[in-house]
């Protein structure tokens, strides 16, 4: 049976938001855990596919990535571009796929660009060899125009997560921008406190009806391919 829904990014933190995943049709989730081997364990056990996204410093661990690599699940880095330099280098060597925390809000947006001397932050993905590989981007509601170019030359993704990023002061995802790129397209609930996809569904079709002042901006069955990992 096919999973009802790919939760592209799910941050986890106790068996209940796997048993809640599970029980809201899931199917499939790319996960952060602050342990890995637990979040295994936990998707084995409530019939969870996907991947497991690994905390940078846990991946970096040369005998935890031994562990790791045994689990049973895909990987991918979580990276955060305002960490150190030598972290970001050895992350880089690892060539494995990565998902950042990017465009979420224009203070960190900022900050990262500050860091590394003005360039785009999709440059700097660039310039690190992320875009190289599997790279999702979590966020992506403030990216520019020339950094969707960069992101969707290289097929990169972006994961928006609607209602937790507004819950967060965010502005609304322009679904109507980010089709114009060739980005695939990712639906997740990063820490929102209930997983719900049809109201994460219901409210992204909303906000870009608003947007755009025009009740067929964005249609449900548009959202619905979305959030089964297909492009639209």
């Amino acid at each position: 049976m096919q999973p009802k829904f790919y939760n592209k990014f799910f941050v986890a933190k106790d068996e209940r938001d796997f048993k809640n995943a599970a029980q809201a049709g899931v199917g499939r989730l790319n996960c952060l855990c602050k342990d890995p081997e637990f979040a295994a364990k936990m998707m084995k056990k409530y019939a969870l596919g996907g991947k497991l996204i690994l905390p940078s410093d846990l991946a970096l661990d040369q005998e935890n990535m031994k562990k790791f690599k045994n689990l049973g699940f895909e990987l991918s880095i979580f990276v955060d571009l305002l960490d150190d330099d030598l972290t970001l280098s050895k992350i880089g060597f690892l060539k494995l796929p990565v998902t950042v925390l990017l465009y979420e809000n224009l203070t960190r947006t900022g900050q990262i660009s500050q860091k590394f001397a003005g360039k785009m932050p999709a440059q700097v993905l660039e310039d690190l060899g992320f875009l190289d590989r599997e790279c999702s981007i979590v966020g992506g509601v403030y990216a520019e125009k020339d950094d969707l170019q960069i992101l969707g030359d290289y097929g990169a993704e972006i994961v928006i997560c609607p209602r937790a990023f507004a819950a967060k002061g965010a502005t609304f995802a322009n679904l109507k921008l980010l089709q114009k790129y060739p980005v695939k397209l990712g639906i997740g609930t990063f820490d929102y406190p209930e997983l719900d996809f049809d109201r994460e569904l219901e409210f992204l079709r909303l906000t870009n009806c608003a947007l755009f002042e025009d009740a067929f901006a964005v249609s449900k069955e548009e959202l619905e391919k979305i959030s089964q990992g297909e492009n639209i």
